[in-house]
């Protein structure tokens, strides 16, 4: 796994945190900085460091599986042919299956085996980790997390009494400006476009850097899906809105040339 680029293309958004208490990490994992952010009225600083070493741990634990530039894990032995799927761990075949639904529900707009030097899952990974992660904090007690892995987003519960999680969405083109705020107590959001890995992005049909849209935001409950299918959003264009028919409770914004198009209960 890595990641490349200039900004992240989504932001939790500063703001007061009225009254409550907070403890914030910063990890260097996965080439880039992920922000682990705990909130609430109390917040023992102690216990909350050793909560945040449970998920930290976890992320290295997913570099060990799926770093593509790393000689030794296990997606390094599928990409190269020493390994078939099925000797990999098991949390390894569960993200490859969950790649191989997600190319075909995008019609290979989203397609990790379609890149050069084999199968390399990092377009689902980071948002699937987050998840994880906000998970493992809730399961120990903290209602009121989020996770920013490189612009993919999950959290949980609220940012200040009150107040959901507001995160930012930048500009395609001025990525110092926000052009929508989502505001989220639960759920992931990922956005994808000329931001963290932009320019590395493949198109998996044609094999160049063409894209159909300027960004793509996608917001839902899974954010190894709206990892990925906000990429895809960005290889399809508008025709990605087929995807989401059975999908009533995610939304997506998109971006091209200055005009947004958007739908879903987060941009109603």
């Amino acid at each position: 796994m890595g990641t490349e680029g200039v900004e992240h293309a989504a932001t939790v958004t500063a703001a007061p945190l009225n009254g409550w208490q907070q403890h914030v990490h910063l990890e260097d994992v996965w080439g880039t900085t992920v922000v682990i952010d705990i909130r609430g009225s109390e917040v023992d600083k102690v216990a909350a460091a050793e909560a945040v070493t449970a998920v930290t741990a976890f992320f290295h634990d997913v570099d060990a599986w799926f770093s593509t530039y790393r000689f030794d894990t296990p997606i390094t032995m599928v990409r190269n042919g020493i390994w078939e799927v099925s000797q990999a761990p098991s949390v390894v075949q569960e993200v490859l299956a969950a790649c191989a639904s997600l190319k075909t529900r995008t019609n290979g707009a989203f397609d990790p085996w379609a890149v050069p030097g084999g199968v390399d899952p990092s377009g689902y990974v980071k948002g699937w980790a987050a998840d994880i992660g906000v998970e493992i904090l809730v399961a120990q007690g903290y209602d009121n997390v989020s996770i920013n892995a490189a612009g993919d987003i999950s959290c949980r519960g609220y940012m200040s009494p009150g107040e959901p999680w507001a995160v930012g969405i930048r500009h395609p083109e001025h990525t110092h400006e926000i052009i929508k705020v989502v505001q989220m107590t639960s759920g992931a959001i990922a956005t994808s476009g000329l931001y963290e890995r932009g320019a590395h992005i493949i198109n998996p049909r044609t094999g160049d850097k063409t894209m159909a849209l300027d960004s793509a935001t996608v917001v839902g409950p899974d954010g190894g899906m709206a990892d990925a299918l906000a990429t895809a959003c960005l290889v399809e264009g508008h025709g990605c809105v087929a995807w989401f028919a059975d999908l009533p409770e995610w939304s997506v914004y998109l971006v091209k040339d200055g005009n947004a198009q958007f739908f879903g209960p987060a941009f109603a």
